[in-house]
């Protein structure tokens, strides 16, 4: 399996983001920002917001908030209830955010049990979209 070209967020897409979901995050240290941010009670404000970015760069970093936030869902219900409009996001813009699903598809770990709660969904989304 090839492995997509890597992607990073960009520092403008962290500041545009910042300012634009008055998001929170106070370390000089841009590291997994997308991963820290993301507040699972604010889902539907990001998935919201998504739909009115047109930057390619805001929407990527963008998505990593709205995994993030469906991972960490707290009831079953909430998690699968995001997760469809997530895959669903995904599947429409995929080459986008190929990088994206590849990485939580968790391919190196062949336990699954060993992975996020998304990736059997991302390994699922991953063979569906590289074949069309």
């Amino acid at each position: 399996m090839k492995e997509p070209k890597l992607r990073f967020v960009s520092r403008k897409a962290i500041e545009d983001l910042t300012k634009n979901l008055n998001l929170h995050y106070t370390l000089s240290d841009y590291q997994d920002w997308e991963f820290i941010v993301g507040k699972p009670k604010d889902i539907e404000k990001y998935i919201n917001y998504y739909a009115t970015e047109f930057d390619e760069d805001n929407k990527f970093a963008l998505m990593e908030i709205i995994i993030q936030a469906t991972e960490d869902q707290t009831t079953e219900n909430d998690f699968f209830k995001h997760l469809k409009i997530l895959l669903k996001l995904l599947k429409e813009n995929f080459r986008l955010h190929e990088y994206s699903v590849y990485y939580w598809s968790c391919f190196e770990n062949e336990n699954i049990e060993d992975c996020w709660k998304v990736t059997p969904f991302m390994r699922d989304l991953w063979q569906k979209c590289i074949i069309s």
